[in-house]
């Protein structure tokens, strides 16, 4: 299986066992509705090549799906399924076809050419049903491209010769990002440990990937996903280790149109921007983690809309990595705010005791 990235969904990159390749699918919904225990539903599958972070020699287990979230009454579920063999690729219809497995225990997704469309389909003896995710918006890069034509790397923003350490290398010059779907209505119909699953909401759905597991370039990096009222969003900032250029990147919708969608290094301009501010303290595995997000997008023209989010319930949560169920509130400053629920995460790829500013 070769890497293609003149096709969107991949495969992006090529990942063995012998080298530190990463090329993952990630996908999630989350209701809008919580339930009775004030948790929303949730469901976060990420399908992988590779492994996210890597502590030896080898890059094994090289296929597997994360499968991680809330069900209706509110209550964790996880599993990791690990598979011998996987393959994406193009079909003759446009679509893009991914496997991982074989004779009758398997996960797959199908990705319609138009980007519309992304539906996982499992069938294992853990995991069994189908997840839709559609989009009402339109695709992006990191950086705001909307084609096959614009990189999907953040080369540009480091492109005027300045000194790169080698993490930052590796993040600005390797690691490509495609947003497939920022935001849309979306349905979970599956059966996960025995329990039926079912629930709407809003969908997510990118890929990531690199020639380096995260571990070997960044130290922190937050992430932060919603739709409040007519907005919907998704931003990121992260630092990369021994580095003094931290990443930012934000794709802001209002009733599905964007209305900013870029990357930029922190400081370097004062618009165009989105601020991500972690508060608040909690020990959980053994790491002092945030309790809440604040989030502010200064568009080109210095209107800011913010938002609050409040921590609810963590799952996963390991000490390199917390992906939490979040009650968002916010607008824009001085205008009509709105109440909703969200993901809010914190991938602590420096394995570091505690939560840091990234600004």
């Amino acid at each position: 299986m070769s890497a293609n990235l003149s096709n969107w969904e991949g495969p992006h990159i090529d990942v063995t066992a012998e080298n530190r390749a990463i090329d993952w699918w990630y996908t999630q919904v989350i209701s809008l509705t919580p339930a009775p225990n004030g948790v929303p539903p949730s469901i976060e599958v990420t399908l992988k090549h590779g492994n996210t972070f890597q502590y030896g020699s080898s890059n094994t287990p090289l296929y597997s799906v994360d499968i991680n979230g809330f069900d209706q009454d509110g209550l964790p579920f996880a599993q990791t399924i690990v598979f011998n063999s996987s393959s994406v690729s193009s079909t003759d219809s446009g679509d893009t076809f991914g496997i991982w497995g074989a004779n009758d225990s398997e996960i797959t997704f199908i990705a319609n050419p138009d980007r519309k469309k992304f539906t996982v389909s499992l069938n294992t003896t853990y995991a069994t049903g189908t997840i839709i995710i559609n989009s009402d918006s339109s695709a992006r890069t990191g950086c705001g491209g909307t084609s096959l034509t614009d990189s999907p790397f953040f080369s540009d923003l480091v492109s005027d010769g300045r000194e790169l350490t080698a993490a930052e290398v590796i993040l600005y010059r390797k690691t490509g990002w495609r947003i497939t779907i920022p935001d849309g209505p979306s349905t979970v119909d599956v059966v996960l440990g025995g329990k039926a699953v079912q629930f709407q909401g809003a969908g997510y759905k990118d890929s990531n990937w690199g020639p380096n597991a995260m571990n070997d370039f960044i130290m922190s990096w937050y992430v932060l996903i919603a739709r409040v009222g007519p907005w919907s969003f998704v931003t990121f900032s992260g630092n990369p280790i021994n580095g003094t250029n931290f990443i930012n990147s934000g794709h802001l919708s209002y009733e599905g149109e964007f209305v900013t969608s870029q990357c930029n290094i922190i400081g370097e301009r004062s618009t165009d921007i989105s601020i991500i501010t972690p508060s608040g303290q909690v020990v959980d595995s053994n790491v002092i983690a945030p309790t809440a997000f604040d989030v502010t997008f200064v568009l080109p023209d210095a209107k800011n809309i913010s938002f609050h989010a409040d921590n609810i319930a963590v799952n996963p949560s390991v000490s390199v990595y917390h992906r939490w169920t979040a009650k968002y509130t916010g607008g824009t400053v001085g205008g009509q705010q709105y109440e909703s629920y969200g993901i809010t995460e914190w991938m602590n790829a420096g394995n570091i005791s505690q939560w840091i500013y990234i600004q």
